[in-house]
């Protein structure tokens, strides 16, 4: 490939103007309408956009700042600042366009776009990373299997949020535990059960994926194991002691992990493969007061697990709801093993109200838990 090389700073007319034929970035909604603004109130203070030029002198391609221009022509502005990049081919413009918003708020799925294009446009497959400048993450996305139905879900769902919200990103690692499921269809259905993971009306400040260590255990129904695997068991550890220089937070964070990914010794793993076997998607909990359950993290169940001398008997679910709640909320509850807890939902801060105020003569402890306030 010819060096691209910048020619000038132009006023150039916006009617001879093409869009890049691939577009990795993702502009929100709230994002173009504040561009729109400044367009409207102070057109002469947009930044200047990038526009490859081709060979032919006339072929005119936008490779950085569609948003602007796009805010420009709807109020009927017919001209904009740009610098001019010679480039040899469309390929060439859509490497350069890649290299230059690398920076800003992309959509990882369009650099499979990118690569599509590049391939179709002879370049050698092998190549193309180190030609769009990729850091390993991004160039790791090329070895990934993404179905594309599972492709078009996700695709989907970030016009969604781009809808609602002023910054989207979709990290990497999403696009990779979806790719670790072989089957076509289970990638679908990881995708819808990410999705539900995330709810609908999350706020601006905490809208966020599912984390890596939250999707893999989600996803580990989907993942067909040929060889036997390691028991999933979930355990208080009570000689977790986090150092002493850390801090009361910190302590707290190290006792959690700790409890979670305890070393566990052979007899127990050896009991959790007794009543898992090799299924993928089961885990053994195990409370401290010694009850053990089942949980299915496919079909989102939990069951008792009864056990005497000689026999290990599962529970039927009942399709009941499971509810869990902080150890500290429960030390505040002073609650012991087999006493009897209620749950009662509220939607409103009135009903909530009038519940605490029936309750005012009787010696009750209670926790409000609430994902926001109502």
């Amino acid at each position: 490939m010819s060096k691209i090389g910048l020619q000038k700073d132009d006023l150039i007319p916006l009617a001879g103007l093409r869009e890049c034929p691939v577009k990795i970035t993702l502009h929100t909604d709230l994002q173009i309408e504040m561009i729109k603004k400044t367009a409207r109130a102070e057109p002469d203070s947009i930044p200047p956009i990038d526009v490859a030029k081709l060979p032919d002198e006339k072929t005119l391609v936008i490779v950085d700042g569609h948003a602007r221009a796009q805010a420009l022509r709807s109020f009927g502005i017919d001209k904009i600042r740009a610098k001019l990049h010679n480039v040899q081919n469309m390929a060439e413009a859509v490497i350069l366009h890649v290299r230059l918003n690398q920076r800003n708020q992309i959509n990882p799925l369009k650099f499979y776009d990118a690569y599509e294009f590049l391939k179709e446009n002879g370049c050698d497959s092998k190549e193309i990373p180190k030609k769009l400048w990729l850091n390993e993450s991004y160039s790791k996305l090329f070895k990934i299997n993404l179905t594309e139905e599972a492709h078009v879900l996700l695709e989907r769902y970030l016009d969604e949020l781009a809808s609602k919200y002023s910054i989207v990103h979709l990290p990497v690692y999403v696009i990779e535990a979806i790719g670790k499921i072989k089957d076509e269809q289970d990638q679908i259905e990881a995708v819808k059960m990410m999705i539900q993971m995330i709810p609908p009306n999350t706020p601006e400040s905490k809208i966020s994926f599912p984390s890596f260590d939250q999707l893999e255990i989600a996803f580990s129904s989907f993942r067909k194991v040929g060889k036997e695997r390691e028991p999933i068991i979930f355990s208080l550890n009570d000689d977790a002691k986090p150092s002493a220089n850390k801090s009361a937070v910190s302590k707290k964070n190290q006792q959690d992990e700790q409890a979670v990914r305890r070393v566990h010794s052979k007899e127990e793993i050896d009991e959790a493969k007794e009543i898992i076997s090799n299924v993928t998607n089961r885990a053994l909990l195990k409370c401290p007061h010694g009850t053990k359950f089942l949980v299915d993290t496919k079909n989102h169940t939990i069951s008792e697990i009864k056990e005497d001398d000689t026999v290990i008997s599962i529970s039927g679910d009942s399709s009941e709801p499971v509810f869990m709640i902080p150890s500290e909320h429960a030390k505040f509850l002073q609650l012991n093993f087999g006493d009897p807890v209620y749950f009662k939902s509220f939607s409103t801060h009135k009903q909530l109200q009038k519940f605490v105020d029936n309750l005012e003569d009787q010696n009750q402890r209670i926790v409000v838990i609430a994902s926001q306030k109502i």
